[in-house]
Order: structure tokens, then C-alpha cells, then sequence
């Protein structure tokens, strides 16, 4: 048994195509600066004299895509109400001089009370010359996070460990950053330290809702990792070459996604897309119901591409049931017509050569069942290959196609990632056997599994299981993966 898995943590393993990090399709380790970039990126929005023209700009470039509902009703809930005190996780957002910017639940003028104790609390630990990160109050544990002129706060009773929960305050800050930039929101507050960023942010909170949701139901988030669609290699193929061959001149990223999964991606050989970009890219799309009205043209803040500067994102679906969506991101503000043409050769091009359908089909099968391996005891499974940041995993099924028991099985994932991961004592393969399931986790050089099986499964048993579907794994990689990006 040993034997067999210092074959596989040495050996070929799925999804390890793509090994050399200068042609790899993502940045997994480190990020590009702004002043670094070759690319001429367009200016951020200009300082304001008065605040106004800011206000302005930001509120006229977001209007098209933030629907005007969904936060107002949620901040309706009266916050020393039972309603309010019932959910499991809040986010807080505040100015370090103490101003309300975002509460999940509830409304942050009637927080006005709560968001200065948070801001004393952070206050008092920074005389002392330290920095406040987590507190545990009974069955809540808050976290803390300052990010420059903003301080982040989370307060779950979900389980989660302190790690977890500052990767996601991470995200919300990104979220903050993908729609004002970080040189706008540095000069803000360098000009005001008390300016209220809520008259900025009006219309988009629906933005972080959104994300705090998502990041609630998806594992994508604590694996680091994107799901791509699962398609042939040949159909896969045919799309990128039309992308390639439709790219205008200052196209700086093609994204073809369809249900919050990548299809392809286009990039310059010399930069890359990373996969907590490509999530924010993600969250965009699935709560804007208006990109299925029309083509829309949008400034976007790629945080780990360039947190500096805007870059502008053509945005449509292509197909009638507007689920496949393409963004063709530019460095240039006027590029809109240009890319409108593009975007027209691209629709007609994979219509002709059937590739659309294919997606379509796709989209429909949504993934694959866990009966296809043929795996006996294995219920489900979360596989990542680490070189490429992808993932993949079957579809939930009986117990697990329940809300709360997929609830249950998402924590219980959580959990194993993080005992696995932990700084403390990290482990190369964990196991646990509990009365509802039994949980592997096996991280190597090359990919991370967590793998759940039905309760009586002993580990040697477990282990034969994960091997067969390393195998399985490896006959199907290039319809689950995209091996190799398209570069220009």
C-alpha cells in the first residue's frame, strides 16, 4: 500500500500537463505589480476636487450591471431583532476613522453603535503597537482584517478555522478593490479620512453579497482553483483557435465561461489570469441579470492581475439560453465597436463549426455522476491539480442532494482541508471515520483529493479507491482540464 503511494506522489498524475511555470495558465504564487506591467494600462479614475466627479464615475460605470434590489430588503432587517442575531455569518466593512461601509445583514446606520465598538477594539490593540485578529465569544469566532484605509471583520459560528475566514475577508476586500481600484481607494482617504465610501460602493453591494454567498457553497474558494467545463479535448480546442484567431489588437484576455465554469481562456504569453481574478470574474457575471439583455462595455480592477488600474471588459452571452458568457478584456477605454465585431466573428464562427452546441450540451449534463468511476463506497470527491489551479468533482448526489446535508458535507471538506493544511502540523494524508461518512485528504507534489466514502470504509480500503480513481482521473484529464493555455 505504501508503495502504491509514493508511486502515484512521485509518478504521471492527472492534470499535470502544464508543469513549467512560465507557460503555465495561472499565476499561482505571487502577483504581477503594476509597475512591472509591459501592458499600458489605462489610468485609474482621476483625483477628485471635491469628491463628486468621483461619485459620478464609479456610480455611471456600475449603474448597467448592479440591479437595483436585493441588499435594501435584506438591510430592512432590524439588527436587535431575532431575525437579524439568527444568521450564522455577518461581514463588516468600516473606514479605520470609524465610518459604516458594509454590513451582510442589516442596515449600517442602525449598526452605528456595533461598527464603533469594532473600531475601539482595533483602536486599543494598535496603541499597544499590535494588530487585532481574531477573538472567540462563545460559539462565534470574528476575525479582523486591516487592508490600508479599511478594516474587515467577520463573525461565523459556521466552524470555520481563523485561516478559512481571512481568505474570505481577502475575497470581500478584492471585491471592494475590483470596482474602485486600489489607487482610488488609497487616494480617497488620503484626501478624507472620514469620507463615507458607501456614496461609491451605492448599487453594488449586491457585489459582496453575492461573494459571501458564493464563497458559502463553492469550493473553488478554499481549494484556490477554478472548475472548468468539462468538454472533448478536440471541442475545447476549436474554441480557443477561434478565439485566437478573432482577437483584436489590444485584447488583453479572452474568458469564455458558462454556469460559474471555464471554458477557455486566452491570454499573452507573458501574463496570466489568476484564479482569484477569474472567481471575482465569476461573481460579476452570475449576479448581473443584465448581461442577458445585451452587450455591455465595463471598467474591472483584475486585483491580482494589476490592483492599479482599470482595465475594460466587453461582456455578453452568446447563446439563447444565456448561459455561455464571453468577456473580451481590453487595455483600451474606446475599444468598445472593436470588440463588438469581435465578439459577432466569435458567435458566427463557433455556430458554423458546432462547438456552441457542444457547450450547450455540456452545460445541460452539468458535470458527471460518481458512478462513472465505479468506485465502490465513494460518494463524492474534490480533486485538484495543483500545476494548472483547476479542479473538478462529480455531482452531488443521495445524501447529499438535500441543502443541509450538502451543507454539512461542504463544512465537513472545509475542515479537512484546513487540518491538512495546518501551519501547526501539516499532513500529507489525513483520515477520519465519523458516523455519518468517512473523509480522506491526500495532498502530494502534484494534486489535492478529499475523498468521502460511506461510514464503515477502513482506510486501507479508502486508499485502493482513491488509487483507482487517480487512474480514472488520468484517462478522463483532458476533457475535465484545460492542459494547456492559448497564448498570443
Amino acid at each position: 500500500m505504501d508503495a502504491a503511494i509514493a508511486e502515484v506522489e512521485a509518478g504521471d498524475v492527472p492534470g499535470q500537463g502544464f508543469l513549467k511555470v512560465d507557460s503555465a495558465m495561472f499565476s499561482v504564487g505571487g502577483e504581477l505589480e503594476g509597475d512591472e506591467l509591459d501592458i499600458s494600462l489605462p489610468s485609474p479614475i482621476p483625483p477628485p476636487s471635491d469628491d463628486a466627479d468621483v461619485e459620478a464615475a464609479v456610480k455611471e460605470a456600475v449603474k448597467a450591471v448592479a440591479d437595483d434590489h436585493g441588499h435594501h430588503d435584506e438591510a430592512a432587517i432590524d439588527p436587535s431583532g431575532p431575525e437579524w442575531q439568527a444568521h450564522d455569518k455577518h461581514v463588516f466593512i468600516f473606514s479605520i476613522a470609524g465610518k459604516p461601509i458594509y454590513s451582510r445583514w442589516g442596515d449600517e446606520d442602525k449598526l452605528a453603535s456595533l461598527f464603533g465598538v469594532m473600531q475601539a477594539l482595533t483602536s486599543f490593540v494598535q496603541e499597544d503597537g499590535d494588530e487585532l485578529e481574531m477573538i472567540q465569544a462563545g460559539e462565534f469566532r470574528i476575525v479582523f482584517q486591516l487592508r490600508g484605509p479599511i478594516m474587515l471583520v467577520m463573525a461565523a459560528r459556521t466552524g470555520e478555522s481563523q485561516t478559512q475566514m481571512m481568505m474570505q475577508l481577502t475575497y470581500v476586500y478584492n471585491q471592494v478593490i475590483f470596482i474602485l481600484t486600489y489607487s482610488q481607494l488609497k487616494r480617497i482617504f488620503e484626501q478624507q479620512i472620514n469620507y463615507d465610501l458607501r456614496r461609491m460602493l451605492t448599487g453594488t453591494e449586491k457585489f459582496i453579497d453575492n461573494l459571501t454567498e458564493f464563497m458559502d457553497r463553492n469550493p473553488s474558494f478554499f481549494l484556490g482553483a477554478v472548475r472548468c467545463l468539462p468538454l472533448t479535448a478536440g471541442v475545447r480546442e476549436k474554441i480557443g483557435q477561434v478565439l485566437l484567431n478573432c482577437r483584436i489588437k489590444d485584447l488583453v484576455f479572452g474568458v469564455l465561461i458558462a454556469d460559474n465554469q471555464l471554458i477557455s481562456l486566452l491570454r499573452p504569453r507573458r501574463y496570466s489570469l489568476h484564479p482569484e481574478d477569474l472567481h471575482l470574474i465569476f461573481n460579476l457575471v452570475s449576479c448581473s441579470s443584465v448581461f442577458s439583455t445585451g452587450e455591455c462595455y465595463m471598467p474591472m480592477c483584475l486585483p491580482k492581475f494589476n490592483n492599479t488600474g482599470f482595465l475594460h471588459a466587453h461582456v455578453s452571452y452568446i447563446d439563447e439560453a444565456c448561459t455561455t458568457c464571453l468577456l473580451l478584456i481590453t487595455n483600451n477605454r474606446d475599444a468598445f465597436f472593436e470588440l463588438k465585431s469581435c465578439r459577432s466573428k466569435i458567435v458566427q464562427s463557433l455556430s458554423s463549426n458546432g462547438c456552441l452546441g457542444e457547450i450547450s450540451k455540456a452545460v445541460l449534463h452539468n458535470s458527471y455522476s460518481i458512478d462513472t468511476m465505479e468506485v465502490a463506497d465513494l460518494r463524492h470527491f474534490l480533486y485538484k491539480s495543483k500545476s494548472i489551479a483547476q479542479f473538478t468533482s462529480p455531482t452531488l448526489e443521495a445524501p447529499y442532494n438535500l441543502p443541509g446535508e450538502r451543507e454539512r458535507l461542504f463544512r465537513r471538506y472545509q475542515a479537512v482541508h484546513h487540518r491538512i493544511h495546518s501551519s501547526a502540523r501539516p499532513l500529507k494524508i489525513y483520515f477520519h471515520n465519523g458516523q455519518r461518512e468517512t473523509l480522506l485528504g491526500w495532498i502530494t507534489v502534484g494534486f489535492e483529493l478529499y475523498a468521502c466514502f460511506g461510514p464503515l470504509v477502513t482506510k486501507p480500503a479508502a486508499i485502493n479507491a482513491v488509487l483507482r480513481l487517480i487512474r480514472w482521473m488520468k484517462r478522463e484529464e483532458d476533457g475535465l482540464f484545460i492542459q494547456s493555455s492559448l497564448v498570443f
